[in-house]
């Protein structure tokens, strides 16, 4: 388990959220939430205590992380596996960014691997088994502006093995979504 670990969000941001800092939070769990499972807990701070589903998730997830419950990155679900994550807005329409998922373009600007696409919804997603170990799931947000067309792409590496691996993985796939960035956009 992580012997030191900062929470992603600040205190005074959890506070003008929730109604308390990571400590206060931390106190009041640790009174009665120690025998509940991950989905039980948030579940609880949603429906008890007022938060909405995705605070009642980052409150879970990160009273599990200060405990030592789990790792950074580990899965909630209770499997020992890892996700490593990315994301980056492409100055592109989400059907170019979906369509260089698929090779020879993938080849071109992601890490060495070969992704097999499983599933997905035009435009929306894209699924698939990564042929170094697990998953990857993209969603791709389309975002209007002023000055043209952009996507979110959010991408999730999972059933990654180690911390280690998972480290490894959130690095390489950064780096591919900027060069997917600097591909699309020139």
């Amino acid at each position: 388990m992580a012997a030191v670990w900062t929470p992603p969000i600040s205190d005074a941001a959890v506070k003008a959220a929730t109604g308390r800092t990571w400590p206060q939070w931390r106190a009041e769990l640790d009174g009665w939430a120690g025998g509940l499972d991950h989905t039980t807990l948030a579940r609880t701070l949603r429906d008890q205590h007022g938060l909405s589903g995705w605070w009642a998730q980052m409150v879970s997830g990160t009273w599990e992380m200060m405990t030592g419950r789990r790792d950074p990155h580990q899965r909630a679900c209770g499997d020992g596996k890892y996700q490593a994550s990315g994301s980056k807005t492409i100055a592109a329409a989400a059907s170019e960014i979906e369509a260089a998922f698929d090779l020879p373009g993938f080849a071109e600007w992601g890490p060495d691997g070969v992704f097999t696409r499983t599933s997905g919804t035009p435009g929306k997603s894209v699924n698939g088994q990564w042929s170094e170990g697990g998953r990857l799931s993209v969603w791709l947000t389309g975002k209007d502006s002023e000055t043209g067309c952009k996507t979110q792409v959010s991408l999730s590496h999972e059933n990654v093995e180690t911390p280690e691996d998972c480290e490894h993985w959130k690095t390489e796939w950064r780096a591919a979504l900027a060069r997917l960035k600097m591909r699309l956009e020139d």
